[in-house]
Protein backbone atom coordinates (compact mmCIF):
# COMPACT_ATOMS: atom_id res chain seq x y z
CA UNK A 1 0.00 0.00 0.00
CA UNK A 2 1.50 3.11 -0.83
CA UNK A 3 0.49 6.50 1.22
CA UNK A 4 0.85 10.41 -0.07
CA UNK A 5 4.19 11.30 1.88
CA UNK A 6 4.21 14.45 3.56
CA UNK A 7 5.77 16.45 0.63
CA UNK A 8 3.29 14.74 -1.53
CA UNK A 9 0.66 15.75 0.63
CA UNK A 10 2.07 19.75 0.72
CA UNK A 11 2.57 19.94 -3.10
CA UNK A 12 -1.06 18.62 -3.99
CA UNK A 13 -2.13 21.06 -1.27
CA UNK A 14 -0.49 23.82 -3.41
CA UNK A 15 -1.41 22.81 -6.37
CA UNK A 16 -5.19 22.32 -5.40
CA UNK A 17 -4.80 25.84 -4.49
CA UNK A 18 -2.66 27.29 -6.99
CA UNK A 19 -5.64 25.61 -9.61
CA UNK A 20 -8.49 27.28 -7.50
CA UNK A 21 -7.07 30.62 -7.68
CA UNK A 22 -6.28 30.49 -11.45
CA UNK A 23 -9.31 29.01 -12.22
CA UNK A 24 -11.07 31.99 -10.31
CA UNK A 25 -9.41 34.38 -12.09
CA UNK A 26 -10.24 32.94 -15.35
CA UNK A 27 -13.79 32.83 -14.04
CA UNK A 28 -14.32 36.50 -13.25
CA UNK A 29 -12.36 37.33 -16.55
CA UNK A 30 -14.67 35.67 -19.10
CA UNK A 31 -17.89 35.11 -17.03
CA UNK A 32 -19.06 38.47 -18.59
CA UNK A 33 -17.85 37.55 -21.99
CA UNK A 34 -19.34 34.16 -21.73
CA UNK A 35 -22.82 36.10 -20.56
CA UNK A 36 -22.71 38.34 -23.12
CA UNK A 37 -22.43 35.80 -25.52
CA UNK A 38 -25.21 34.17 -23.95
CA UNK A 39 -27.63 37.00 -23.64
CA UNK A 40 -27.23 37.89 -27.29
CA UNK A 41 -27.85 34.53 -28.39
CA UNK A 42 -30.60 34.21 -26.52
CA UNK A 43 -32.37 37.70 -27.35
CA UNK A 44 -31.58 37.96 -30.93
CA UNK A 45 -33.49 36.62 -33.52
CA UNK A 46 -30.66 34.73 -35.03
CA UNK A 47 -32.90 31.91 -35.61
CA UNK A 48 -36.14 30.27 -34.82
CA UNK A 49 -34.47 28.57 -31.76
CA UNK A 50 -33.66 31.44 -29.85
CA UNK A 51 -36.13 32.71 -26.73
CA UNK A 52 -36.06 36.42 -28.45
CA UNK A 53 -37.36 34.76 -31.49
CA UNK A 54 -39.84 32.70 -29.54
CA UNK A 55 -41.14 35.67 -27.20
CA UNK A 56 -41.01 38.39 -30.38
CA UNK A 57 -42.91 36.09 -33.50
CA UNK A 58 -45.90 36.10 -30.86
CA UNK A 59 -46.29 38.35 -28.44
CA UNK A 60 -46.63 36.58 -25.20
CA UNK A 61 -47.31 40.05 -22.86
CA UNK A 62 -51.17 41.21 -22.33
CA UNK A 63 -51.41 44.25 -24.53
CA UNK A 64 -54.50 46.26 -24.68
CA UNK A 65 -55.59 49.28 -26.82
CA UNK A 66 -57.77 51.71 -25.56
CA UNK A 67 -60.10 54.19 -27.31
CA UNK A 68 -61.53 57.31 -26.05
CA UNK A 69 -63.74 59.13 -28.28
CA UNK A 70 -64.80 63.52 -28.09
CA UNK A 71 -67.93 63.70 -28.61
CA UNK A 72 -68.76 67.35 -30.05
CA UNK A 73 -71.96 67.68 -27.65
CA UNK A 74 -73.07 71.53 -29.38
CA UNK A 75 -72.99 71.35 -32.68
CA UNK A 76 -76.23 72.36 -33.05
CA UNK A 77 -75.28 75.64 -31.60
CA UNK A 78 -71.87 76.10 -33.14
CA UNK A 79 -73.63 75.63 -37.04
CA UNK A 80 -76.03 78.56 -36.53
CA UNK A 81 -73.06 80.79 -34.85
CA UNK A 82 -69.27 79.80 -35.51
CA UNK A 83 -68.17 82.53 -32.69
CA UNK A 84 -69.52 80.02 -30.29
CA UNK A 85 -66.55 77.34 -29.67
CA UNK A 86 -67.36 73.23 -30.51
CA UNK A 87 -67.32 71.70 -26.71
CA UNK A 88 -66.28 67.81 -26.05
CA UNK A 89 -67.26 65.59 -23.90
CA UNK A 90 -64.56 62.53 -23.92
CA UNK A 91 -66.03 58.81 -23.83
CA UNK A 92 -64.55 55.90 -22.72
CA UNK A 93 -62.47 53.77 -22.62
CA UNK A 94 -63.41 51.46 -25.12
CA UNK A 95 -60.87 49.03 -24.40
CA UNK A 96 -59.67 45.62 -26.76
CA UNK A 97 -57.21 43.04 -26.05
CA UNK A 98 -54.08 43.15 -28.53
CA UNK A 99 -52.26 40.36 -29.78
CA UNK A 100 -49.08 40.61 -32.29
CA UNK A 101 -48.29 37.54 -34.87
CA UNK A 102 -45.53 37.93 -37.33
CA UNK A 103 -45.81 36.60 -40.72
CA UNK A 104 -44.16 35.95 -43.94
CA UNK A 105 -40.72 35.64 -41.52
CA UNK A 106 -38.07 35.58 -44.00
CA UNK A 107 -34.40 35.68 -42.97
CA UNK A 108 -31.42 37.57 -44.60
CA UNK A 109 -27.87 37.28 -44.81
CA UNK A 110 -26.79 40.52 -43.83
CA UNK A 111 -28.12 40.44 -40.37
CA UNK A 112 -32.23 41.61 -41.20
CA UNK A 113 -35.06 39.90 -40.72
CA UNK A 114 -38.50 40.98 -43.12
CA UNK A 115 -42.07 40.17 -41.89
CA UNK A 116 -45.48 41.38 -41.54
CA UNK A 117 -47.04 42.45 -38.16
CA UNK A 118 -50.70 40.96 -37.90
CA UNK A 119 -52.64 42.58 -35.12
CA UNK A 120 -55.67 41.18 -33.46
CA UNK A 121 -57.70 43.00 -31.40
CA UNK A 122 -61.28 41.86 -29.30
CA UNK A 123 -62.94 43.71 -27.37
CA UNK A 124 -62.81 43.42 -23.38
CA UNK A 125 -65.98 45.18 -21.95
CA UNK A 126 -64.68 44.42 -18.38
CA UNK A 127 -61.97 46.82 -19.31
CA UNK A 128 -64.21 49.44 -20.86
CA UNK A 129 -66.37 52.55 -19.60
CA UNK A 130 -69.66 52.39 -22.18
CA UNK A 131 -70.58 50.41 -24.36
CA UNK A 132 -69.69 49.91 -28.30
CA UNK A 133 -73.22 51.19 -29.31
CA UNK A 134 -72.62 54.96 -28.18
CA UNK A 135 -73.22 56.84 -29.95
CA UNK A 136 -71.01 59.74 -30.86
CA UNK A 137 -71.13 62.89 -32.73
CA UNK A 138 -67.74 64.16 -34.34
CA UNK A 139 -66.26 66.68 -37.42
CA UNK A 140 -67.21 64.38 -40.61
CA UNK A 141 -63.91 62.73 -41.43
CA UNK A 142 -65.15 62.78 -45.00
CA UNK A 143 -66.04 66.57 -45.89
CA UNK A 144 -62.66 67.15 -44.03
CA UNK A 145 -60.93 64.86 -46.33
CA UNK A 146 -62.66 66.43 -49.69
CA UNK A 147 -62.24 69.74 -48.45
CA UNK A 148 -58.66 69.59 -48.00
CA UNK A 149 -58.08 68.04 -51.37
CA UNK A 150 -59.81 70.55 -53.17
CA UNK A 151 -58.69 73.74 -50.93
CA UNK A 152 -55.69 75.05 -53.39
CA UNK A 153 -58.24 73.63 -56.64
CA UNK A 154 -59.92 76.80 -58.68
CA UNK A 155 -63.22 78.19 -56.89
CA UNK A 156 -65.49 76.78 -59.54
CA UNK A 157 -63.66 72.94 -58.82
CA UNK A 158 -64.95 73.62 -55.00
CA UNK A 159 -68.57 74.61 -55.96
CA UNK A 160 -68.60 71.76 -58.42
CA UNK A 161 -67.01 69.94 -54.97
CA UNK A 162 -70.25 71.62 -52.96
CA UNK A 163 -72.89 70.60 -55.61
CA UNK A 164 -72.15 66.73 -54.83
CA UNK A 165 -71.92 67.86 -51.33
CA UNK A 166 -75.29 69.36 -51.17
CA UNK A 167 -76.72 67.28 -53.67
CA UNK A 168 -75.86 63.91 -51.67
CA UNK A 169 -76.98 66.06 -48.29
CA UNK A 170 -73.63 65.44 -46.52
CA UNK A 171 -73.79 66.81 -43.12
CA UNK A 172 -70.45 68.63 -41.46
CA UNK A 173 -71.21 66.77 -38.42
CA UNK A 174 -71.61 62.75 -38.11
CA UNK A 175 -73.18 60.66 -35.79
CA UNK A 176 -72.22 56.93 -35.34
CA UNK A 177 -71.49 54.47 -32.94
CA UNK A 178 -68.31 53.36 -31.56
CA UNK A 179 -67.75 50.37 -33.57
CA UNK A 180 -68.89 52.05 -36.75
CA UNK A 181 -66.16 54.42 -36.10
CA UNK A 182 -63.53 51.68 -35.24
CA UNK A 183 -63.40 48.33 -37.02
CA UNK A 184 -66.96 48.08 -38.22
CA UNK A 185 -67.00 50.91 -40.18
CA UNK A 186 -69.95 52.56 -42.29
CA UNK A 187 -71.35 53.54 -45.62
CA UNK A 188 -71.20 56.90 -47.14
CA UNK A 189 -72.54 58.16 -49.99
CA UNK A 190 -69.94 60.75 -50.85
CA UNK A 191 -66.98 58.24 -50.59
CA UNK A 192 -69.46 55.57 -52.72
CA UNK A 193 -69.47 58.64 -54.96
CA UNK A 194 -65.62 58.96 -54.56
CA UNK A 195 -64.99 55.53 -56.15
CA UNK A 196 -67.05 56.44 -59.26
CA UNK A 197 -65.18 59.39 -60.13
CA UNK A 198 -62.14 57.99 -59.78
CA UNK A 199 -60.81 61.47 -59.39
CA UNK A 200 -57.09 61.90 -59.49
CA UNK A 201 -55.14 62.63 -56.48
CA UNK A 202 -58.10 60.92 -54.51
CA UNK A 203 -57.43 56.94 -53.73
CA UNK A 204 -59.38 55.79 -51.01
CA UNK A 205 -58.29 52.38 -50.09
CA UNK A 206 -61.65 51.18 -48.35
CA UNK A 207 -65.18 50.81 -48.98
CA UNK A 208 -66.64 51.71 -45.37
CA UNK A 209 -65.32 54.52 -43.50
CA UNK A 210 -63.79 53.44 -40.10
CA UNK A 211 -60.40 54.54 -38.26
CA UNK A 212 -59.64 51.10 -37.93
CA UNK A 213 -61.52 49.04 -40.99
CA UNK A 214 -59.74 46.29 -42.57
CA UNK A 215 -57.46 46.59 -39.99
CA UNK A 216 -58.16 43.57 -37.39
CA UNK A 217 -56.55 40.64 -38.65
CA UNK A 218 -54.80 41.96 -41.04
CA UNK A 219 -50.91 41.24 -41.93
CA UNK A 220 -50.54 43.48 -44.87
CA UNK A 221 -52.28 46.68 -43.43
CA UNK A 222 -48.90 47.74 -41.15
CA UNK A 223 -46.55 47.45 -43.98
CA UNK A 224 -43.82 45.00 -44.80
CA UNK A 225 -40.98 45.81 -42.16
CA UNK A 226 -37.63 45.14 -42.09
CA UNK A 227 -34.80 45.54 -39.45
CA UNK A 228 -31.30 44.46 -37.75
CA UNK A 229 -31.93 40.81 -35.98
CA UNK A 230 -29.41 41.15 -33.72
CA UNK A 231 -27.19 38.60 -34.83
CA UNK A 232 -24.18 40.34 -35.54
CA UNK A 233 -24.74 42.62 -32.02
CA UNK A 234 -27.45 42.94 -30.12
CA UNK A 235 -26.54 46.76 -29.63
CA UNK A 236 -28.74 46.99 -33.41
CA UNK A 237 -31.44 45.13 -32.03
CA UNK A 238 -35.06 45.61 -33.21
CA UNK A 239 -33.74 48.92 -35.48
CA UNK A 240 -35.87 49.02 -38.25
CA UNK A 241 -33.45 49.04 -41.85
CA UNK A 242 -36.66 49.08 -44.36
CA UNK A 243 -40.08 49.90 -44.57
CA UNK A 244 -42.07 48.99 -47.49
CA UNK A 245 -38.74 48.56 -49.31
CA UNK A 246 -38.09 52.08 -48.60
CA UNK A 247 -35.30 53.52 -46.16
CA UNK A 248 -37.33 57.01 -46.25
CA UNK A 249 -40.70 58.05 -46.83
CA UNK A 250 -41.88 60.86 -48.71
CA UNK A 251 -44.10 62.73 -46.84
CA UNK A 252 -41.02 64.54 -45.29
CA UNK A 253 -37.67 65.90 -46.08
CA UNK A 254 -34.51 65.23 -44.91
CA UNK A 255 -33.78 63.40 -41.69
CA UNK A 256 -37.56 63.45 -40.44
CA UNK A 257 -38.65 61.04 -43.60
CA UNK A 258 -35.81 58.99 -43.12
CA UNK A 259 -37.09 55.39 -41.43
CA UNK A 260 -35.14 54.54 -37.89
CA UNK A 261 -36.04 53.50 -34.62
CA UNK A 262 -37.75 50.26 -33.24
CA UNK A 263 -41.61 49.42 -33.72
CA UNK A 264 -41.76 49.62 -29.76
CA UNK A 265 -41.85 46.21 -28.79
CA UNK A 266 -38.44 44.57 -29.43
CA UNK A 267 -35.33 46.88 -28.38
CA UNK A 268 -31.75 47.13 -28.47
CA UNK A 269 -30.23 47.29 -24.66
CA UNK A 270 -30.15 50.86 -23.98
CA UNK A 271 -27.48 50.97 -21.61
CA UNK A 272 -26.92 55.33 -21.27
CA UNK A 273 -28.69 56.35 -24.11
CA UNK A 274 -30.21 59.58 -23.78
CA UNK A 275 -32.79 59.42 -26.47
CA UNK A 276 -34.62 56.87 -28.23
CA UNK A 277 -36.69 56.47 -31.39
CA UNK A 278 -40.01 54.73 -32.31
CA UNK A 279 -41.39 54.36 -35.98
CA UNK A 280 -44.90 54.20 -36.62
CA UNK A 281 -46.37 53.24 -39.22
CA UNK A 282 -49.23 55.31 -37.95
CA UNK A 283 -47.56 58.22 -38.28
CA UNK A 284 -45.44 57.36 -41.77
CA UNK A 285 -42.53 58.03 -39.36
CA UNK A 286 -40.46 58.48 -35.65
CA UNK A 287 -40.76 59.93 -32.69
CA UNK A 288 -38.15 60.67 -30.02
CA UNK A 289 -38.54 59.77 -26.71
CA UNK A 290 -35.83 61.42 -23.66
CA UNK A 291 -34.99 60.29 -20.67
CA UNK A 292 -36.26 60.82 -17.85
CA UNK A 293 -35.26 58.90 -14.87
CA UNK A 294 -36.10 55.60 -13.64
CA UNK A 295 -39.09 53.27 -12.63
CA UNK A 296 -38.99 49.68 -11.07
CA UNK A 297 -41.33 46.75 -11.62
CA UNK A 298 -41.41 43.83 -9.59
CA UNK A 299 -38.31 44.58 -8.75
CA UNK A 300 -36.43 45.04 -11.73
CA UNK A 301 -35.16 48.73 -12.64
CA UNK A 302 -35.48 50.58 -16.18
CA UNK A 303 -35.09 53.77 -18.60
CA UNK A 304 -37.94 55.81 -18.28
CA UNK A 305 -38.19 57.63 -21.58
CA UNK A 306 -41.11 59.95 -22.43
CA UNK A 307 -42.56 62.29 -25.06
CA UNK A 308 -42.11 66.04 -24.46
CA UNK A 309 -42.06 69.26 -26.29
CA UNK A 310 -39.58 67.86 -28.79
CA UNK A 311 -41.43 65.06 -29.86
CA UNK A 312 -43.76 67.23 -31.89
CA UNK A 313 -41.84 70.02 -32.05
CA UNK A 314 -42.37 72.51 -35.20
CA UNK A 315 -38.66 73.12 -35.28
CA UNK A 316 -38.96 76.75 -32.92
CA UNK A 317 -37.35 75.29 -29.89
CA UNK A 318 -35.85 72.22 -31.62
CA UNK A 319 -34.05 73.04 -34.91
CA UNK A 320 -34.24 69.44 -36.52
CA UNK A 321 -37.59 69.39 -36.12
CA UNK A 322 -38.34 71.54 -38.75
CA UNK A 323 -38.39 69.23 -41.84
CA UNK A 324 -41.41 67.60 -40.04
CA UNK A 325 -43.23 71.31 -41.23
CA UNK A 326 -43.84 70.98 -44.79
CA UNK A 327 -45.65 74.18 -45.46
CA UNK A 328 -43.57 76.07 -42.89
CA UNK A 329 -46.57 77.52 -40.90
CA UNK A 330 -47.62 75.30 -38.13
CA UNK A 331 -47.71 76.09 -34.66
CA UNK A 332 -46.05 73.56 -32.33
CA UNK A 333 -47.20 70.51 -30.44
CA UNK A 334 -48.68 68.50 -33.60
CA UNK A 335 -47.65 66.41 -36.62
CA UNK A 336 -49.62 66.95 -40.21
CA UNK A 337 -50.25 63.08 -41.02
CA UNK A 338 -52.40 63.95 -43.82
CA UNK A 339 -50.25 63.12 -46.90
CA UNK A 340 -49.72 59.17 -45.43
CA UNK A 341 -53.70 59.42 -44.73
CA UNK A 342 -55.38 59.51 -48.24
CA UNK A 343 -55.24 63.67 -47.93
CA UNK A 344 -57.30 63.96 -45.05
CA UNK A 345 -56.50 66.71 -42.79
CA UNK A 346 -55.47 64.48 -39.82
CA UNK A 347 -52.98 65.51 -37.29
CA UNK A 348 -51.39 63.85 -34.47
CA UNK A 349 -50.69 65.33 -30.82
CA UNK A 350 -50.41 63.75 -27.33
CA UNK A 351 -53.81 63.33 -25.67
CA UNK A 352 -55.56 66.66 -24.80
CA UNK A 353 -53.07 68.76 -26.34
CA UNK A 354 -50.63 67.89 -23.99
CA UNK A 355 -47.38 69.40 -24.66
CA UNK A 356 -48.84 71.69 -27.49
CA UNK A 357 -49.33 74.86 -28.37
CA UNK A 358 -52.24 76.79 -26.28
CA UNK A 359 -53.80 77.84 -29.11
CA UNK A 360 -55.24 74.20 -29.49
CA UNK A 361 -56.78 74.50 -26.56
CA UNK A 362 -57.97 77.50 -26.39
CA UNK A 363 -60.12 77.09 -29.69
CA UNK A 364 -61.94 74.57 -28.60
CA UNK A 365 -63.87 73.83 -25.22
CA UNK A 366 -63.92 70.71 -22.59
CA UNK A 367 -60.18 69.15 -23.29
CA UNK A 368 -58.01 69.38 -20.50
CA UNK A 369 -54.33 68.16 -20.64
CA UNK A 370 -52.72 66.03 -17.08
CA UNK A 371 -48.87 64.84 -17.27
CA UNK A 372 -50.63 61.84 -15.22
CA UNK A 373 -52.94 60.70 -17.94
CA UNK A 374 -51.54 61.72 -21.00
CA UNK A 375 -48.14 61.33 -20.36
CA UNK A 376 -46.92 58.98 -23.27
CA UNK A 377 -43.57 56.83 -21.96
CA UNK A 378 -42.29 53.72 -21.89
CA UNK A 379 -39.55 51.58 -19.46
CA UNK A 380 -36.90 49.46 -20.67
CA UNK A 381 -34.02 47.48 -18.64
CA UNK A 382 -30.68 48.64 -19.41
CA UNK A 383 -28.53 45.64 -20.19
CA UNK A 384 -31.35 43.73 -22.02
CA UNK A 385 -33.74 46.14 -23.63
CA UNK A 386 -36.48 44.17 -22.57
CA UNK A 387 -39.90 46.46 -22.02
CA UNK A 388 -41.15 46.73 -18.56
CA UNK A 389 -43.94 49.03 -19.09
CA UNK A 390 -45.37 50.75 -22.59
CA UNK A 391 -48.04 53.47 -22.37
CA UNK A 392 -48.61 54.79 -25.69
CA UNK A 393 -50.94 57.15 -26.01
CA UNK A 394 -51.50 59.39 -29.77
CA UNK A 395 -54.59 61.75 -30.50
CA UNK A 396 -56.12 62.08 -33.79
CA UNK A 397 -57.37 65.57 -34.79
CA UNK A 398 -58.90 66.58 -38.46
CA UNK A 399 -58.10 70.39 -39.52
CA UNK A 400 -61.86 72.32 -39.84
CA UNK A 401 -60.94 74.74 -42.16
CA UNK A 402 -62.63 77.90 -43.55
CA UNK A 403 -63.05 77.36 -47.46
CA UNK A 404 -65.35 79.51 -50.22
CA UNK A 405 -67.11 78.10 -52.29
CA UNK A 406 -68.39 75.12 -49.86
CA UNK A 407 -71.05 76.63 -47.95
CA UNK A 408 -71.02 74.42 -44.62
CA UNK A 409 -67.07 75.67 -44.66
CA UNK A 410 -67.39 79.48 -45.53
CA UNK A 411 -67.79 80.82 -42.09
CA UNK A 412 -65.91 78.56 -39.96
CA UNK A 413 -63.19 79.29 -37.81
CA UNK A 414 -59.93 77.27 -39.04
CA UNK A 415 -59.38 75.22 -36.10
CA UNK A 416 -58.45 71.33 -34.99
CA UNK A 417 -61.42 69.61 -34.45
CA UNK A 418 -60.11 66.23 -32.03
CA UNK A 419 -61.98 62.71 -32.74
CA UNK A 420 -60.34 60.76 -30.41
CA UNK A 421 -57.39 59.77 -28.41
CA UNK A 422 -56.08 56.25 -28.27
CA UNK A 423 -53.58 54.43 -25.91
CA UNK A 424 -51.57 51.24 -25.87
CA UNK A 425 -50.32 49.42 -23.39
CA UNK A 426 -48.41 47.23 -22.17
CA UNK A 427 -46.79 45.57 -18.78
CA UNK A 428 -44.52 42.59 -17.75
CA UNK A 429 -46.16 40.33 -15.46
CA UNK A 430 -44.77 38.58 -12.66
CA UNK A 431 -43.85 35.36 -14.74
CA UNK A 432 -41.66 36.99 -17.15
CA UNK A 433 -40.23 39.11 -14.93
CA UNK A 434 -39.03 35.91 -12.58
CA UNK A 435 -37.00 34.69 -15.70
CA UNK A 436 -35.72 38.11 -16.80
CA UNK A 437 -34.28 38.14 -12.84
CA UNK A 438 -32.31 35.23 -13.48
CA UNK A 439 -31.15 36.79 -16.51
CA UNK A 440 -30.15 39.87 -14.76
CA UNK A 441 -28.37 38.11 -12.20
CA UNK A 442 -25.43 36.31 -13.91
CA UNK A 443 -23.12 38.41 -14.31
CA UNK A 444 -22.89 38.50 -10.52
CA UNK A 445 -23.83 35.12 -10.02
CA UNK A 446 -20.73 34.31 -12.08
CA UNK A 447 -18.21 37.04 -10.52
CA UNK A 448 -19.29 36.01 -6.75
CA UNK A 449 -18.70 32.74 -7.84
CA UNK A 450 -15.31 33.35 -9.08
CA UNK A 451 -14.29 35.66 -6.31
CA UNK A 452 -15.67 32.99 -4.25
CA UNK A 453 -13.43 30.41 -5.72
CA UNK A 454 -10.18 32.64 -5.17
CA UNK A 455 -10.71 33.31 -1.58
CA UNK A 456 -10.96 29.51 -1.27
CA UNK A 457 -7.86 29.04 -3.08
CA UNK A 458 -6.11 31.35 -0.86
CA UNK A 459 -7.35 30.37 2.19
CA UNK A 460 -6.13 27.00 0.80
CA UNK A 461 -2.69 28.31 0.64
CA UNK A 462 -2.48 30.49 3.43
CA UNK A 463 -3.32 27.20 5.78
CA UNK A 464 -0.64 25.50 3.78
CA UNK A 465 1.91 27.89 4.59
CA UNK A 466 1.25 27.73 7.91
CA UNK A 467 1.34 24.31 8.29
CA UNK A 468 4.47 24.47 6.18
CA UNK A 469 6.08 27.45 8.55
CA UNK A 470 5.14 25.05 11.79
CA UNK A 471 6.59 21.58 9.55
CA UNK A 472 3.64 20.03 10.07
CA UNK A 473 3.84 17.88 6.93
CA UNK A 474 6.17 15.04 9.29
CA UNK A 475 5.14 11.66 9.18
CA UNK A 476 2.88 9.90 12.21
CA UNK A 477 4.22 6.78 13.45
CA UNK A 478 1.66 4.70 11.61
CA UNK A 479 2.97 5.85 8.44
CA UNK A 480 6.22 5.38 9.35
CA UNK A 481 5.47 1.81 9.94
CA UNK A 482 3.21 1.15 7.04
CA UNK A 483 6.14 2.54 4.71
CA UNK A 484 8.46 0.41 6.34
CA UNK A 485 6.61 -3.04 5.86
CA UNK A 486 6.21 -1.99 2.33
CA UNK A 487 10.49 -2.70 2.47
Amino acid sequence: MVLCTPSCRKWTTFGVSACLIVFGIILVCMWSIIVKGIVQHELSLASPETTGFSMWKETPIPMYLAFRFFNWTNYEEVKNNWTIKPMFVELGPYTYREHHIRENITFNDNNTVTFYNKRIWKYAPEKSVGSLDDKITTFNPIVAAVANLVKDKHYLVRVGVNFFLEEKKVPLAVTKTVKEFLFEGYDDEMLELLHKLHVKGINVPFQKFGWFVDRNNSAEYDGLFNMNNGRDTIDKLGLVRFWNYQNSVPYWKGQCGKVEGTTGELWYPPKDTKTIKIFSNDLCSSVALDHDGELTLHGIDGHKYVGGARTFDNGSQYPEMECFVPNGVQLSGVRNVSLCKFGAPAFISFPHFYQADPFYLESIEGLKPVKEKHEMFLCLEAMTGLPLIVRASFQLNLQMQQMDGIKMLENVQTRLMPAFWFEQSAELDEALASQVKILLLLPAAGNYSGYGIICIGLLTSLIACIVTFRKGWKESEEEQLLNQDQF
